[in-house]
């Protein structure tokens, strides 16, 4: 493959996920250019979805698109913490507070339509990153045999981030959670209240909350405790995978 010639960026943004897209919609609002590489094809919209409290909304309508979100997703009015085994109520909170179950691919395309034409270049995946000259600019290789020199390089390029290999960070270790996830959809309708609901037993926790009128988010997890035995999971009741 031929190799193209090397082009320059004041600011490149590794990654087109939730992180890349939002830090590059932060610095558009503000007027600074940016351009973020994906290494796939076209945006990646894997995932499900995830709990969005206030302070994820403050930073949503700071990048002006907190409003859009909420059309798209229920207003969730409280939890509801079940035994598995006996079927009571363990634990209710209703929520003061705003909450919102947000489809990740939906944020995803609504945080990429409000980027101008061009921020996003896909395909461009990055094999290797060095050091420039003295100006301190980055030079990354990119899989295609084309490199871009980067004033400024921002790392939002998930668990297996290059950028952070490059920096030398400790890779990822397990949590000590086991956890499946899923996305249920209901084209009539599921008809479920806008609560989160979720069932517990021995070590485990089931839940669901609706995302819209049709969408249904779903997790199971298992959460050993450091001596083997089953851990309680009311103790994290208001976590969300």
């Amino acid at each position: 493959m031929q190799r193209q010639e090397e082009s320059g960026e004041d600011i490149v943004i590794v990654g087109a996920g939730l992180a890349g897209l939002a830090a590059a919609l932060g610095l558009h609002r503000k007027g600074v250019r940016s351009l973020v590489l994906e290494s796939s094809p076209a945006l990646r919209a894997s995932g499900f979805a995830f709990a969005t409290w206030p302070n994820a909304f403050r930073a949503l309508d700071a990048l002006g698109v907190g409003d859009e979100i909420r059309k798209l997703h229920l207003h969730i009015e409280g939890l509801r913490v079940m035994s598995a085994s006996t079927g009571e109520i363990a634990k209710k909170v209703d929520f003061r507070d705003e909450f919102r179950c947000v489809r990740r691919d939906v944020l995803l395309q609504v945080l990429a339509a409000e980027l101008p034409t061009g921020t996003i270049r896909y395909s461009s995946r990055i094999v290797s990153i060095d050091d420039g000259d003295d100006d301190g600019a980055k030079i990354l290789h990119l899989a295609d045999g084309s490199t871009l020199r980067a004033r400024v390089l921002v790392g939002c390029d998930g668990i297996n981030s290059v950028v952070a290999r490059w920096l030398g960070l400790a890779k990822p270790s397990h949590s000590g959670r086991s956890a499946t996830r899923g996305l249920a959809r209901y084209p009539d309708g599921h008809g479920f209240p806008p609560k989160f609901l979720q069932l517990f037993g021995n070590g485990f926790r089931f839940g669901f909350v609706p995302c819209n009128d049709t969408d249904v988010y779903w997790f199971y997890t298992w959460s050993p405790s450091q001596d083997g035995q089953s851990s309680s999971p009311l103790s994290a009741s208001m976590a969300m995978p």
